[in-house]
C-alpha cells in the first residue's frame, strides 16, 4: 500500500482475506481513514494483485475501527456480566 499512499500503511491493517470470494478486510487505525480507504479501494485491489502476481483480490471491505478485535454479538444484544437480567 505504500505505493498507493505513502502515509496509509501506518494507519491501516489487513486483518483477513477470504480466498473463496477474493475479499480483503482492512481495519483503519481511526474512523478518519475509513472514507479514504473506500475511495481508493480499486487502487488497493490493483496494487495487491500486482504484488501477489494474480487476480486473487477482487474486493476490499473496510471494517469499523476495533471491529477486528471486538467479538461479534447479535444486534441489540447486551454483554453479559454474570448477573441475571431483570424481567420487564
Amino acid at each position: 500500500m505504500a505505493a498507493i499512499a505513502t502515509r496509509l500503511p501506518d494507519h491501516v491493517q489487513a486483518v483477513a482475506f477470504r480466498p473463496e470470494t477474493g475479499q480483503l478486510d482492512l481495519c483503519p487505525a481511526s474512523p478518519a481513514y475509513a472514507p479514504q480507504l473506500r475511495l481508493i479501494a480499486a487502487c488497493i485491489v490493483a496494487a495487491a494483485n500486482e504484488v501477489v502476481g494474480t487476480d486473487a483480490v477482487c474486493a476490499v471491505r473496510v471494517l469499523r475501527v476495533g471491529a477486528a478485535a471486538a467479538p461479534r454479538t447479535a444486534p441489540g444484544a447486551r454483554p453479559r456480566h454474570g448477573m441475571p437480567r431483570r424481567c420487564r
